[in-house]
């Protein structure tokens, strides 16, 4: 089972991180011996990322998360609030993240990863137009930062696909190849 870590705001109120920051909790000896072949300090300052679409665990762009030194936290979902897009012409291929007000979102599934707060600016750099990074709310309430996208990627004339019903990147890629066999 997976131990609770306090949000960077619980940490912020308590004076021991910087805001949009944490560092990670003192680990039990069970806990600090199987992390110990993890490249992350104990102490050392981290920002979650939510991550949804080539960044996840075994797509073709989660090697950047690993050459930053980001450490997987958990697979979760967004609150109710978003609306999931394949982009047009993307390679590779990438999904968008919009929040809506307007219409019916949906909860997403994402993963959250704890990026060391000295990669995680370049790691920002490199997050190419019209994805960025800004804050999603996790379905527990949690606001961390994340993966979104300019709405005027996903217009009516973009080209974009509304995928939200999947659920998830994962699950649209698998209707991808399961409408191929």
């Amino acid at each position: 089972m997976k131990k609770h870590v306090p949000t960077n705001m619980d940490q912020f109120a308590a004076g021991s991180a910087e805001p949009g920051t944490r560092t990670q909790s003192p680990l039990t000896a069970s806990e600090a011996a199987s992390a110990s072949s993890e490249s992350l300090p104990l102490q050392e300052p981290t920002v979650a990322l939510a991550v949804v679409g080539a960044h996840l665990r075994g797509q073709p762009l989660n090697w950047q998360l690993q050459e930053a030194g980001a450490r997987f936290v958990e697979a979760t979902h967004t609150a109710p609030c978003y609306r999931l897009y394949a982009l047009a012409g993307t390679q590779p291929p990438k999904p968008g993240l919009v929040r809506t007000t307007s219409q019916p979102g949906a909860p997403i599934a994402v993963e959250v990863w704890d990026v060391p707060l000295r990669t995680f600016g370049k790691f920002v750099m490199d997050v190419p137009a019209p994805l960025g990074i800004g804050t999603l709310l996790l379905a527990g309430g949690l606001a961390v930062k994340g993966f979104i996208c300019e709405p005027s990627a996903v217009s009516d004339d973009s080209g974009a696909t509304e995928i939200t019903a999947f659920g998830g990147w994962l699950a649209y890629l698998d209707s991808l190849e399961a409408n191929e066999r």
